[in-house]
């Protein structure tokens, strides 16, 4: 699997709470391989369902600023105690669910990181929360979010024999890519822990496809002429920079000699339309 985050940083060091006797070592391994290269100093970052604050005081050291959003009061109470407590000030606090990050300003944020919260919720709900990463996140920002595997042969296994329960929501790696895909994140890379996997997504900034799905998506939920109005006004700004961009390419592909460089302006195009 190729790396796809940037090198960590060489003077992070070892989060304060990477040896909490409560986190197994399979996440230990997991927060140092697939999630700590992800961080940078400059990073902004939303973690969605932080519970106690386990993964946050792991999060908080390694980027510049971390907002934590609960839909338990009493969570976040316990989480804001823990970086506190650790002496950490980078650190905000919001009362909601991955539903409507409505305290979070669109394309703001780098990336977006929430373990062992879409395992818990519903489909409708999954969706919900992926259109709100992909609202704020800015053009090349990245989301790792935990998801339960149904294809993988552990998932099959606890399901068969009971140690699952029902409340938990599985999805197919096929299934998880369309979901993504609709709201213009495109899959780069699943670590896989029995059943469990950690996705990285990237909103790319070389393609019009989250900005007009989030058009779209405000087409699909307007309730009002006033709603409708803005999102076909924004349907219509996606179609301009479409046309900006797709002449700037036809000219690059004009200019371009045969062979690698007229495919690599090629395969620009094909990124900027199909996401």
């Amino acid at each position: 699997m190729r790396d796809v985050c940037p090198a960590a940083d060489a003077g992070a060091g070892t989060p304060p709470e990477a040896t909490d006797p409560r986190v197994s070592e399979a996440e230990q391994r997991l927060f140092t391989l697939a999630i700590a290269p992800c961080l940078t100093p400059s990073t902004r970052a939303v973690e969605i369902g932080p519970g106690d604050g386990r993964w946050t005081a792991r999060l908080a050291p390694l980027v510049r600023e971390l907002v934590a959003i609960d839909v338990s009061a009493e969570m976040l109470d316990r989480a804001r105690a823990r970086i506190a407590g650790a002496g950490m000030t980078n650190v905000s606090f919001l009362l909601g669910t991955g539903r409507d990050l409505a305290g979070v300003t669109t394309e703001s944020v780098d990336l977006v990181f929430g373990y062992d919260v879409l395992g818990q919720v519903t489909l409708p709900d999954t969706l919900e929360y992926l259109a709100e990463i992909g609202r704020v996140l800015q053009d090349g920002g990245i989301s790792l979010l935990q998801h339960d595997l149904s294809d993988v042969m552990p998932a099959l296994d606890r399901l068969e024999h009971g140690g699952a329960s029902s409340a938990r929501q599985y999805h197919g790696r096929d299934a998880l890519a369309r979901m993504y895909d609709r709201f213009g994140l495109r899959i780069e890379s699943i670590v896989l822990d029995g059943c469990a996997a950690l996705v990285l997504a990237r909103k790319p900034a070389d393609s019009v496809v989250p900005r007009l799905e989030q058009a779209l998506r405000m087409a699909a939920t307007a309730r009002d002429e006033r709603a409708l109005d803005e999102a076909v006004t924004s349907t219509m700004a996606v179609a301009s920079d479409l046309q900006l961009r797709i002449t700037s390419l036809a000219k690059a592909l004009r200019e371009s000699a045969p062979g690698a460089d007229r495919i690599d302006v090629i395969q620009r195009v094909r990124r900027l339309v199909r996401g």
